[in-house]
């Protein structure tokens, strides 16, 4: 892979990270879907991940390979997040901690300085409507694993 094209696909990769939490916030702010705290890690997760990937197309070299790993442990705390949410959706007794984790989430920096994107207020268990046969978390959590072993492959690959 030419260095031209890899730089090119961390772009991509990062363009997909950033495209998700628009569509998160499509959802939030066009659809009426109040986060839970829990989605609003997975945000998190999302921006950490596409920032890596930014960061590996602007610098490259050994910098890359660092930002790759960067990447791929954010998706995959962002995937334990998220898988953490579906088994909240699949086991309604279980609660996704609105209290503590809800304070925290809202206590970090980002919570105060765009509430609009990192403000939670909405339930865990909240049963949407699914998107293709899968609920947001389900959708989340796919994309975070993919983002998480594509990162790792890459940042395996001999440069």
């Amino acid at each position: 892979m030419t260095p031209l094209v890899r730089t090119r696909l961390y772009f991509l990769l990062s363009y997909v990270c950033f495209g998700l939490v628009a569509f998160a916030l499509w959802l939030q702010h066009v659809e009426q879907l109040a986060p839970c705290p829990l989605c609003i890690l997975q945000r998190y997760a999302f921006v950490g991940a596409g920032v890596f990937f930014l960061l590996s197309g602007l610098f490259g070299g050994p910098l890359a390979r660092s930002g790759l790993w960067a990447a791929g442990l954010v998706a995959a705390l962002g995937a334990a997040v998220a898988g953490r949410h579906v088994y909240v959706l699949y086991n309604p007794s279980v609660s996704c901690g609105l209290d503590p984790v809800e304070d925290f989430v809202n206590s970090l920096p980002p919570a105060q300085w765009l509430p609009q994107a990192f403000f939670a207020d909405g339930t865990c268990g909240a049963k949407l409507p699914p998107i293709l046969g899968l609920d947001i978390p389900e959708w989340s959590l796919l994309w975070l694993a993919v983002l998480t072993v594509v990162a790792v492959l890459l940042s395996l690959r001999r440069a």
